[in-house]
This record gives C-alpha cells, sequence and structure tokens, in this order.
C-alpha cells in the first residue's frame, strides 16, 4: 500500500510539473502571434502610405489622361506652308502689329488677317476683332483664321524687311502660347538694348529644320529645352512688362503702354541660332 501511494503522490508532482509548461508555451505562442499580427499591419501601413516614383508616374498620367487639351488659338499669318498661330489668346489680345526685325536672317512673315485703319486704331487705342464671315472650315475648327485685323508699323532705323517680325500686345502676365508645333531647341537669357533683363525662347518647327521660331519678351517659363510643343495649345511663358522701363511703339495703338510678346522666324544657318534683340 505504501508503495502505491508513493507512486500516486508521484504522479501526481509529475502532472503538476508538467502543467505549468503547457500554459507558458500557450502564453508564448500566444505573445508570438501577437506580435506577427503587429509586424503584418506595420507592413500592411507603410506599404498603403510609401508612393513610389511608378506610382507617382502613373498618377499623373491617369490625370493627364482625362484633362481635356485645350482649344488651340486662331492661326493669323504664315510662312511658305507654315501656319502661325497666335501666341495669345484672342480675348487677350490688345494689338497685333507687323514690322521689320532688327535682323538680316529673319524671314517675310504673311498676314492672314486683313490691314487695320491705321489712324482710327491709333484714336480708339484698339484693335477691334472684325464681324466678318470665318475664314475657315466650320467642321474643322484647327482651321480656324483670327477675325480680327493687323497693325503695319514702321521703323525708320531697321534695315529689315516689313513683315518679317510681329508684336503681339497683351498685359503682362498674359499666358503665351507656342505659336507652332515642334521642339524647343534654346532659352537663353539676354539683355534687351544691352540694359535688360528678357529671355528668347527658340523652337524649332516639325519638318522644317531651315526655320528657328523666336519669342522674346516673356518671363515665368513653363517649358525646357527638348521639350515638344503644340500649337496655340502648348503654354511656353507669360507676357514679360517692358512699358515701364522702355518707349513700346506699339503703346501708341493699346491702353496699356504696348506690352507684348514679340515673334519672328529667322532663317538658319548651320547650326547657328540668331536672336531677335528687339521689341
Amino acid at each position: 500500500m505504501r508503495d502505491t501511494g508513493l507512486q500516486v503522490r508521484s504522479a501526481r508532482r509529475s502532472r503538476r510539473r508538467r502543467g505549468p509548461s503547457a500554459y507558458s508555451l500557450l502564453i508564448a505562442l500566444s505573445m508570438i502571434t501577437i506580435v506577427v499580427m503587429l509586424f503584418l499591419v506595420g507592413r500592411t501601413g507603410s506599404h498603403d502610405e510609401t508612393i513610389t516614383p511608378q506610382d507617382s508616374l502613373a498618377a499623373e498620367t491617369a490625370v493627364a489622361a482625362v484633362e481635356p487639351e485645350r482649344e488651340a488659338t486662331p492661326r493669323f499669318a504664315a510662312y511658305q506652308d507654315l501656319d502661325l498661330r497666335l501666341p495669345v489668346d484672342p480675348g487677350d489680345i490688345t494689338a497685333v502689329a507687323f514690322h521689320q526685325a532688327s535682323g538680316a536672317v529673319a524671314l517675310h512673315l504673311v498676314s492672314l488677317v486683313p490691314d487695320a485703319d491705321m489712324a482710327l486704331a491709333a484714336e480708339l487705342k484698339a484693335v477691334p476683332p472684325l464681324e466678318a464671315t470665318p475664314t475657315h472650315d466650320p467642321d474643322d475648327p484647327a482651321s480656324a483664321v483670327w477675325k480680327g485685323c493687323v497693325l503695319r508699323l514702321w521703323r525708320s532705323n531697321r534695315t529689315g524687311a516689313p513683315d518679317t517680325a510681329v508684336d503681339c500686345g497683351a498685359e503682362p502676365g498674359t499666358p503665351v502660347w507656342s505659336p507652332v508645333s515642334g521642339t524647343v531647341v534654346l532659352i537663353k537669357p539676354y539683355l534687351l538694348y544691352d540694359k535688360y533683363d528678357d529671355y528668347e525662347i527658340h523652337i524649332r518647327p516639325d519638318g522644317r529644320n531651315d526655320v528657328d521660331v523666336v519669342l522674346i519678351h516673356v518671363d515665368d517659363l513653363r517649358v525646357a529645352e527638348g521639350d515638344r510643343v503644340k500649337a496655340g495649345v502648348t503654354r511656353l511663358a507669360a507676357v514679360r512688362q517692358m512699358s515701364n522701363l522702355v518707349d513700346i511703339q506699339l503703346g501708341g495703338y493699346t491702353a496699356n503702354g504696348g506690352d507684348h510678346v514679340h515673334v519672328q522666324l529667322n532663317a538658319v544657318q548651320g547650326e547657328a541660332l540668331s536672336g531677335a534683340n528687339g521689341s
């Protein structure tokens, strides 16, 4: 009987020793489970908050895909088979004037719109749009020609041919749009009349390696060299205020002192690009 009692007590002590070990194992497993769950939740949260460059590019592409493209500005001039679109929205124009460029490499431009009454324009300080029949195919908005009229300015100190440059008047800060489709090949700061800060933007039109389209009197640049631009659609810059610095001839026909963006086409001579360097 004593042997049997000893065996029973020994079995009970053995069970008591095994009991705490099982309990400890259960606690350990529970803690490991909690740690793993917290780790996984942490990884999920950081993954959701992390935006990779690929994700950002995809998001920008998706936004760009749903944004409608703005309507192009209408055509107003041409060089051979190359049309030029207004570099300023029609509603922002104060006046458009052709005049001589300062450089010998500037190309002759043909106006697609009628001439203004110069005396009336000087009196009104504005060049109103013409109430004329649209000169484009109504089924093709891209063929639209501006329904305005242009000034003809003469500068006795210029040796260039008439109609080799155009000033498109607008208030300072007005958006400037590309007059042609092509590639920006050069953006260069320079000093107008060797005194005043300004920029030149040079664009090589599609299919015309012989032509350099130059714009000056701009700031707030929105493009860089190598960028593709679309005629009348891509914003290049903004009109720079110059009327507080120089006496502008266009100011005799506008109420804002004549601030404008200057556009001219230069013949490309080898790899050299010539600036406009004039108002």
